[in-house]
């Protein structure tokens, strides 16, 4: 019976183990997912102010 209560303990403590670093690796995953969309989004606002930065100068030389 104290046999059963010790595994029983010990395969808690093993779960509750395994649970928090799945969790922990979960929001790992997240994070850098999330930073990746981050980093695209802000690269393609770049691209699209660039263009239009280029594009203002352009015509304004033309008109010079």
């Amino acid at each position: 019976m104290e046999n059963a209560r010790a595994l029983n303990e010990r395969l808690r403590n093993i779960i509750r183990e395994v649970s928090s670093k799945t969790g922990g690796e979960m929001k790992k995953d997240l994070l850098d997912e999330m930073y990746q969309n981050v980093e695209e989004i802000i690269k393609e606002q770049s691209d699209i102010q660039t263009r239009e930065f280029l594009h203002a100068l352009n015509q304004a030389v033309k008109k010079v």
